[in-house]
């Protein structure tokens, strides 16, 4: 086993779990189970929103869980990785949409789950094998948990991992750990970027971490990350170590997604852009464009206003030369969020 730098920005001693292969691709949607989580982890990103009985899917809301299915669809996802909050909090919940997707997509789609492990117990795995789990990473936070990994590893299929933020200056005791988790036959180990956010910056700045220049992740962190991956090569481990940095969400597994998306979502006047995002012309106008451009390659949003394609801009300006353009850039996500609205002549 070697070190290898991924084009990502990853960098991974080993094999790199499946789960974390698709996400890096765009194949995966995530499914956020819930906010609810019987662990208290000063270093928890989440929004304060969603720190609740909410279940989201990539960007949208659902209050039913097969409005998962238009969403996994639309976003040509090969599998979905459950993380919440802990999505065993909610258990009945999270068993009903892994069968919900297995029987549906079938037993090819990959489905990975994040949990505290507070709440995993032999009966519960039990169910999540048959069910059809394929992955589980276990975020140990208490002595109890460590204690019971064992007969957890033991007595499943399911591919059981690690998932642990990489905390500043816990080079040695983190590189212990993972020895212990080779020992008992773990799988793989994911560290990931210590992240800063609204919630919990003020704790992390209270315990001593800064923040490197980019604003979101911890000085530090990436570093230490890296010297635990070194420590493991060169004692040879045969575990596999992923680090995964912050970045890697926002320009590999996100942008990917919502590009499939929006090769699936976008109507024949829409540009699709590299980054994921939709572009298209709005048009106001007094003429009725309608009786001059073919159906299915505008619309009409309201009485003077037009959506169409920016390929069209000049045959309307012969039509109307009083009409006024704005080029709309769009997140290809089920809210399309306006990204940027600009004015031309």
């Amino acid at each position: 086993m070697y070190i290898t730098r991924l084009e990502t920005g990853s960098v991974l001693y080993g094999k790199l779990p499946k789960g974390c292969e698709l996400c890096q691709r765009g194949l995966k949607s995530v499914i956020f189970v819930t906010g609810l989580c019987p662990a208290s982890c000063f270093y928890c990103p989440i929004s304060l929103d969603r720190r609740k009985d909410v279940t989201f899917i990539n960007e949208r809301k659902i209050s039913n869980i097969k409005e998962i299915l238009v969403e996994v669809i639309r976003s040509a996802s090969l599998g979905v990785s459950l993380t919440g909050g802990d999505p065993l909090a909610r258990p009945d919940k999270t068993l009903r949409i892994i069968n919900l997707l297995k029987n549906y997509f079938g037993a090819k789609f990959h489905i990975h789950l994040y949990t505290s492990g507070i709440n995993l117990s032999l009966r519960i795995l039990k169910k999540l094998e048959n069910a059809g789990l394929d992955e589980i990473r276990i975020h140990p936070t208490t002595e109890y948990i460590f204690k019971k990994l064992p007969v957890l590893v033991k007595d499943t299929s399911i591919n059981l991992g690690i998932e642990i933020p990489m905390l500043p200056g816990t080079v040695n005791k983190t590189f212990n750990n993972i020895k212990f988790f080779e020992k008992i036959g773990v799988k793989f180990v994911n560290l990931n970027e210590l992240e800063f956010s609204e919630t919990n910056a003020v704790a992390l700045l209270e315990r001593g971490y800064t923040m490197n220049e980019n604003y979101i992740s911890v000085r530090n962190s990436k570093e230490d990350a890296i010297d635990v991956i070194k420590l493991a090569a060169k004692e040879q481990l045969e575990i596999s170590i992923h680090f995964c940095p912050i970045e890697v969400k926002d320009r590999y597994q996100t942008s990917l997604r919502l590009f499939r998306r929006a090769n699936v979502v976008s109507s024949i006047f829409h540009k699709i852009t590299d980054e994921g995002t939709i572009i298209m012309v709005e048009v106001k106008s007094s003429k009725d464009l309608l009786r001059h451009i073919p159906t299915g390659l505008i619309i009409k949003k309201s009485k003077n206003t037009y959506i169409t394609s920016i390929d069209y801009i000049d045959y309307i300006k012969k039509i109307d030369n009083k009409a006024e353009f704005f080029i709309l850039e769009k997140l290809a996500s089920h809210d399309k969020l306006l990204v940027e609205k600009i004015k031309i002549d």
